[in-house]
C-alpha cells in the first residue's frame, strides 16, 4: 500500500511540474487534491463533484485555459453557508451561476448528462472560442455566455428554457443554429459579427431583442416546417436584415419595433397573422413593398372549390357548423407601423378586413403613387395617420361609410389638389360634409385615364377608347370622357389614344412584374388560351428572332400585354406583328427597374381579331451580349394581359422557351436573318443605338426584306 500511495505522488507531481493535471474527484475535496499550486493551465476531472469544487477553480485556478468535465457527475449542494453571492443550493447537473465568469478559458468539454447551465457561467471568458452542448442541456440561464469569445453555437432541441441575454455581446460570433423551444429574450443582443441564423422546426417563439443590433445579419434561414407563434417586441431591431421569408411560417404575431430600422427592401407576411406592433417596420430606408396578409375563406369541404377573398369579418360566420369559415388577418395597422419608410409603395398595401389605421402609421411616407386605395372595411383613422404622404396624388376609398378620423390625419398633404373617389355619389355627399375628408377635390368622379370606369388604368381602358372613337357614343360602352380626354382640349380623339398608350406603357414601366402579378391576380379572371414561344438557339454576339404564337379556343382578342423576362446579356432589339397579327402595332419599354424585363403591347387602331388559332401574330427580336451564358437560359412571358372583344381583360398563364437548343425552326429560318437594324428618333436622326424617348426600329433582313416597329427607351 505505501508503494502504491508513492508512485501516485508521483504521477501527480509530474503532471503539476507541466501545468496540467487529471484528477478523480469526490465532491468538495478538489482543493485538497490540487493544493497550493494554482499555475495549472490543463485539467481533466473525473468522479464527481459540486458547488464547492467550482468555487475553487473559480477563486484559484486563474491560468486555467483547458477544462475537460466529461467524465464528471455533478451532484447537488445545500449547505448553510452561502457559496456563490448568497447562494446557498445548487442543483445536479448543472455548471453553478458564475462558475467561471471571466476566467481565461479557451476550451471546455461541459459533463455528457448535464442539463443546465447557469446564471452568466462562461460570462466574460473572452477568449472561450468554442463549445459543444450536450443533447442532454434542457435550460440555460440568463447571461450564461454573454460576453465571450465563441465563434458558432449550436443549441439542441432538447432545451425549453432560455434566459435573457445568453449570447449576449459576443463580438466574435458568427454562426448560430437554433433548434430550441424558443429564443430568449435578447439572446443574440449585440453580436455585431453575426452572419449566419438556422433556425429548426423546433423554436416556437423568438423573443424580446433577441437580435437586437446584429448589424451583419442579413438573413435569416427558417426551416420550412418552422411554426413560430411570435416574433417578439424588437427582435430584429437595427439589423442588418436585407430579407426575410416568413411568408411560409405560421407566425400569428410581430411585436413593437421587431423589424425597424433595418434594410429590408420587401416582405410578404403570413396569411392568418393577426398582430403587427407599433413600429413593427418603420424607419426602414429601403423598404419598397409589403404585402398584408390575405383574408380567405373555406368551405366545408363539400365543393372542393378553391379559397376566394371576401369582403367582410363576419363574426357570425365562425364555427357555425356547415358554414363558411374565415381565416383571420389583420383588422388593425398599428401606431407608427410604417413610419418614415420614404420609400414604401401604399397604393395596394391595405386589404379588405382591415378596419383600423393608427395614430403616424404611414407617417411621412412620402413616395410619389398614383393611387393610394382604402377599403370598404375601414372604419377609423388615428391622428396623423397619414401626415406627410406628400407623394399621393388620388385617394379612394371603397367604404361607403366614412371612416372617422383623429387629429390632423393628412398634415402637410396638399388635399386641395388630390381626388377623392369614393364609391358612390350618395358616399360623395357624405364625405364632402365629414371632417377633415372634406378638404379634398371632388371633382367628378374619375381618374385620368380610366376611360371604361373601372378603378384601374390598362391596356383595356386603350380598347375602350378606341372602340368610342370608331363606334360613336351610341353603339360603344359608356365611357368617362373626362378620364379619356388625355390631352385635356376637351375633344377625343387619336392624339388621346396616343397619350394614353405612352402613359400606360410608362406607368407598367415603372412597377415590378412581381408588384403587377399580385394586383392581376386579384383582378382578373384566367383563361385557358394562351401565347406560345417556338425555342431556338442563341449564342453570344448573335441576334435571332422568336415568333410567339396564340393558342385562342377560349375567346377572341383585340389586344395584348405581357412581360418579357430575359436572361443576363440578352436585350430585346424590336417587337412587330406578323401574319396573324399583322393588323396590330406593337409597343415595347424596358422595366425601369430589371434591365431584363421589357413590357409589350400589341395594339390595332381598328380593334381588328389577331387570328390567332396557333398562328404566329409576334416576332421578338434578341440579340446576345459577350457576356451570354446559353446554359439553360430562357426567355419567359409572363404577367400575360388579353383584352377580349368586349374590353374586358382575362389571364393568361406564364410560357417559356430555351434559348440554348438547335431547332428544326431556326434551320427554316436560317435563309432570312438580319442584316441590319437602325433606329430613327422623332426628329429623324439614324443612329445604331437606340434614342432616348420614341424610336422607329427599321430592321432590314437578308433576304431584302424590312419590318419597323415603335419602341420607347
Amino acid at each position: 500500500m505505501r508503494k502504491l500511495f508513492s508512485l501516485l505522488l508521483l504521477t501527480v507531481a509530474s503532471t503539476l511540474a507541466c501545468q496540467a493535471i487529471t484528477a478523480d474527484v469526490t465532491p468538495g475535496e478538489l482543493a485538497q487534491i490540487i493544493g497550493d499550486d494554482t499555475s495549472i493551465t490543463e485539467l481533466v476531472l473525473t468522479g464527481t463533484m459540486d458547488a464547492r469544487d467550482f468555487q475553487f477553480i473559480s477563486e484559484n485556478l486563474n491560468n486555467l485555459a483547458t477544462l475537460d468535465m466529461s467524465q464528471v457527475t455533478i451532484v447537488p449542494y445545500n449547505n448553510s453557508t452561502p457559496v456563490y453571492s448568497t447562494y446557498v443550493n445548487y442543483y445536479a447537473n448543472e455548471i453553478p451561476r458564475t462558475a467561471f465568469f471571466g476566467k481565461p478559458l479557451t476550451s471546455v468539454v461541459l459533463p455528457a448528462g448535464i442539463e443546465g447551465i447557469g446564471y452568466a457561467a462562461f460570462a466574460g471568458c473572452d477568449q472561450l472560442q468554442s463549445v459543444v452542448l450536450p443533447a442532454s442541456v434542457t435550460y440555460i440561464e440568463d447571461y450564461a455566455f454573454a460576453g465571450s469569445g465563441l465563434t458558432s453555437i449550436d443549441l439542441p432541441s432538447a432545451i425549453v428554457f432560455m434566459g435573457d441575454g445568453v449570447f449576449s455581446r459576443c463580438t466574435a460570433l458568427t454562426s448560430a443554429t437554433i433548434n430550441s423551444s424558443e429564443i430568449g429574450a435578447f439572446a443574440f443582443l449585440g453580436d455585431i459579427a453575426l452572419t449566419e441564423v438556422n433556425i429548426g422546426t423546433k423554436v416556437g417563439y423568438i423573443n424580446e431583442g433577441a437580435f437586437n443590433g446584429c448589424t451583419a445579419l442579413t438573413t435569416v434561414n427558417f426551416d420550412p416546417k418552422c411554426s413560430i407563434a411570435r416574433i417578439g417586441d424588437e427582435a430584429f431591431i437595427n439589423s442588418g436584415l436585407e430579407t426575410l421569408d416568413i411568408k411560409s411560417i405560421k407566425l400569428s404575431t410581430i411585436g413593437d419595433w421587431a423589424l425597424a430600422q433595418t434594410h429590408l427592401s420587401s416582405i410578404e407576411l403570413t396569411d392568418g397573422m393577426t398582430h403587427l406592433g407599433v413600429g413593427a417596420l418603420a424607419h426602414n430606408p429601403y423598404l419598397t413593398s409589403v404585402k398584408l396578409p390575405s383574408i380567405r375563406s373555406r368551405g366545408n369541404g363539400t365543393g372542393g372549390k378553391k379559397d376566394t377573398e371576401k369582403p367582410e369579418l363576419t363574426p357570425s360566420l365562425f364555427g357555425a357548423k356547415g358554414s363558411i369559415r374565415i381565416n383571420p388577418t389583420l383588422e388593425r395597422i398599428s401606431a407608427y407601423t410604417f413610419a418614415d419608410d420614404s420609400l414604401l409603395n401604399d397604393s395596394q398595401l391595405l386589404k379588405r378586413g382591415v378596419k383600423v389605421i393608427e395614430p403616424y402609421a404611414f407617417y411621412n411616407n412620402s413616395l410619389e403613387m398614383d393611387t393610394m386605395y382604402l377599403p370598404s372595411t375601414l372604419v377609423f383613422l388615428g391622428d396623423s395617420a397619414m401626415a406627410g404622404m406628400t407623394g399621393m396624388q388620388v385617394l379612394k376609398t371603397d367604404a361607403e361609410s366614412v371612416p372617422e378620423v383623429g387629429i390632423d390625419v393628412w398634415a402637410g398633404v396638399d388635399q386641395p389638389s388630390i381626388p377623392l373617389i369614393t364609391p358612390s355619389k350618395e358616399a360623395t355627399a357624405l364625405y364632402q360634409e365629414a371632417d377633415q375628408w372634406m378638404y379634398f377635390f371632388f371633382a367628378p368622379s374619375y381618374l385620368r385615364g380610366d376611360v371604361n370606369m373601372d378603378g384601374d388604368v390598362n391596356i383595356a381602358d386603350i380598347t375602350s377608347l378606341i372602340d368610342y372613337i370608331l363606334n360613336g357614343e351610341e353603339t360603344a360602352e359608356p365611357i368617362n370622357l373626362l378620364a379619356a380626354d388625355m390631352d385635356e382640349d376637351g375633344v377625343i380623339g387619336i392624339t388621346d389614344v396616343t397619350d394614353l398608350i405612352d402613359y400606360v406603357v410608362n406607368m407598367v414601366s415603372l412597377m415590378t412584374p412581381n408588384q403587377r402579378k399580385d394586383e392581376l391576380e386579384r383582378r382578373f379572371a384566367t383563361t385557358s388560351d394562351a401565347l406560345m414561344m417556338e425555342p431556338i438557339s442563341l449564342r453570344a454576339g448573335e441576334t435571332r428572332t422568336i415568333d410567339v404564337m396564340l393558342n385562342n379556343d377560349e375567346h377572341d382578342y383585340t389586344a395584348l400585354q405581357c412581360d418579357i423576362v430575359l436572361p443576363h446579356g440578352v436585350q430585346l432589339v424590336a417587337a412587330n406583328a406578323i401574319e396573324r397579327g399583322r393588323d396590330h402595332n406593337c409597343y415595347s419599354v424596358k422595366n425601369v427597374n430589371d434591365d431584363n424585363v421589357y413590357t409589350l403591347m400589341g395594339i390595332s387602331d381598328a380593334n381588328s381579331l389577331f387570328a390567332g388559332d396557333e398562328g404566329k401574330i409576334l416576332r421578338l427580336t434578341v440579340t446576345a451580349g459577350d457576356e451570354f451564358d446559353a446554359t439553360a437560359a430562357q426567355v419567359e412571358l409572363n404577367n400575360i394581359m388579353l383584352v377580349t372583344e368586349k374590353n374586358s381583360i382575362v389571364l393568361a398563364g406564364s410560357t417559356m422557351t430555351k434559348l440554348n437548343e438547335n431547332t428544326a425552326v431556326e434551320q427554316l429560318n436560317n435563309d432570312r436573318q438580319i442584316a441590319k437594324v437602325t433606329y430613327v428618333n422623332v426628329s429623324g436622326q439614324q443612329s445604331e443605338n437606340p434614342f432616348d424617348g420614341m424610336n422607329i426600329v427599321v430592321t432590314t433582313y437578308t433576304d431584302g426584306t424590312t419590318s419597323t416597329v415603335k419602341v420607347i427607351k
